[in-house]
């Protein structure tokens, strides 16, 4: 079976609104909606205003044109979920030449970033603190699309740390474009991720002036970052279904929201399918 180009998928798609709409539109406006829609999964004080501004770009496209976003998201989802060891939506962005409109940035190839991760594991220190706070954590301050953090999760689950409940990733970078691409990938492939965007280097985080932006894994693995002993004295409301599968149910998530907690403990999110 010939293997599907999802790049060439999504460029196809873009393009039709080329009549309209320039590709960085596009992109940009596909980038707000999907973060706003992962993160309204959670609920929260900001639903409502990610909400409203959700419909307000949505309404800025034609019925026919509106149609199209779902599927590029579609898309990102199918090529991570068919190979999680890569920085997709930093390669599409330059697939797309949309570098060019900031001023040629340049994102790190995956393979360098996933060597740089490899070297942050010679020793036993990320064992050693591992077993004795229970998580350890990973920061970028200048994440892009978040390529250094993919490829940290992965280099972290090949030495048997499981990321999506032991690994706290913070990625800031004063692009929100960047901010954006690095939230959407985060949280797709399940990595609890506090994503900010802001001036890394004169406003830190955290800052009063930081756009904090968290993942669904970082709301549901927040206390396992706590301060002492990770998770002391603390339950995440784990349950055994009937085949044997550890369900995470925590009251506050939504009805059509479910954690399934798998034999090798990597936790999968299971959403019902919209009407």
């Amino acid at each position: 079976m010939k293997k599907r180009d999802y790049k060439k998928e999504f460029s196809t798609l873009i393009d039709k609104f080329a009549y309209r709409y320039s590709r960085w539109q596009v992109w940009n406006d596909f980038l707000s909606l999907s973060a706003l829609s992962l993160a309204n999964v959670m609920p929260g004080p900001e639903n409502g205003e990610r909400e409203e501004q959700y419909l307000s770009i949505m309404d800025s496209y034609q019925k026919e044109d509106q149609e199209a976003f779902p599927k590029m998201l579609g898309l990102v989802v199918l090529a991570l979920e068919e190979n999680p060891e890569q920085d997709f939506l930093g390669s599409l962005y330059h697939y797309l030449d949309l570098q060019q409109e900031q001023k040629g940035q340049f994102f790190t190839p995956y393979h360098i970033c996933e060597f740089m991760s490899e070297l942050q594991f010679t020793g036993d220190e990320k064992a050693e603190k591992l077993e004795e706070k229970g998580c350890i954590s990973v920061n970028d301050p200048a994440c892009g699309a978040g390529a250094m953090l993919i490829a940290f999760a992965n280099v972290a689950k090949r030495h048997g740390i499981n990321y999506q409940k032991h690994v706290l990733f913070v990625a800031q970078d004063i692009d929100r474009t960047a901010a954006m691409m690095c939230y959407i990938q985060m949280s797709l492939l399940g990595c609890p991720a506090i994503v900010v965007i802001g001036d890394s280097l004169a406003k830190p985080f955290p800052h009063p002036d930081n756009e904090v932006w968290c993942t669904l894994f970082y709301h549901l693995n927040q206390w396992r970052f706590t301060t002492g002993e990770a998770g002391e004295g603390q339950e995440d409301g784990g349950d055994m279904t009937e085949d044997g599968v550890a369900a995470v149910t925590l009251g506050h998530l939504p009805e059509n929201v479910r954690v399934q907690e798998g034999a090798d403990g990597q936790l999968m999110l299971c959403m019902e399918r919209a009407s």
